[in-house]
């Protein structure tokens, strides 16, 4: 439940440089700052010691749209040479002004597995965030101000 609405899977839309994923079957991503309480000598906290903003993504892709992107890595001398790609995630019922989030990932691993009764083969990839994720615009953090 996203602010009292109730979403299921069909309600996110996957946006890479290929163009819009109909076969995502997950993405995850999450990022933090990894700020501490400074304390005095009496052990009361005193400020606020600034720490380093992080983030990671997940995406498993069904393989006709990972070979699609490793196409577009190719370009760029392969799949772990690409620059960050952006990719937008928006959700939102129909009649309803989607959320957005904009994240740029540099992927870091991969899995090719199947097994045998597999219906479709899904390609796992994980990487890290080279940018603080922007939600309907707005920057998760912006270095530099207080």
């Amino acid at each position: 439940m996203i602010n009292g609405i109730i979403y299921d899977f069909e309600s996110i839309k996957v946006m890479l440089p290929t163009g819009l994923t109909l076969t995502t079957e997950k993405i995850s991503y999450k990022d933090k700052k990894d700020d501490e309480v400074i304390t005095g000598s009496n052990g009361l906290p005193i400020g606020i010691g600034r720490g380093e903003y992080s983030g990671e993504c997940e995406l498993e892709l069904g393989r006709y749209e990972y070979d699609q992107l490793d196409v577009f890595a190719a370009s760029s001398g392969g799949f772990y040479n690409m620059p960050p790609i952006p990719i937008v995630v928006s959700y939102g019922h129909t009649g309803q002004v989607p959320a957005t989030d904009r994240l740029e990932v540099h992927f870091t691993e991969r899995d090719f597995s199947g097994a045998k009764g597999d219906k479709n083969l899904k390609i796992p990839l994980k990487g890290v965030l080279t940018a603080p994720i922007k939600t309907n615009g707005r920057p998760a953090y912006v270095p530099g101000l207080n």
